[in-house]
């Protein structure tokens, strides 16, 4: 059983670890912030969605398009970090 773990424990390693909760994290800061954009325009009347162009209907289109799903960090180069 100590075999299987360390081996697991290897191969994911820590960085795998901390990169999961990372993922995790943003995932739920993504989730938490459609939530209030669809929240906030809910709220608003017929009225003044028609003068911002938002029909109803397309709230959930929008808040689910204003945060993608993924990576919202460009990758850096690290061998370019300092100089560009």
């Amino acid at each position: 059983m100590t075999t299987i773990v360390a081996n697991t424990f290897e191969t994911i390693g820590l960085a795998g670890i901390a990169n999961w909760f990372k993922n995790l994290a943003n995932e739920l800061q993504r989730r938490r912030n459609i939530k209030d954009t669809i929240k906030q325009l809910s709220a608003l009347s017929n009225h003044e969605l028609n003068d911002i162009g938002i029909a109803r209907g397309d709230i959930w289109h929008i808040a689910h398009t204003s945060f993608p799903k993924g990576n919202t960090v460009a990758n850096v180069n690290r061998n370019l970090r300092g100089w560009v």
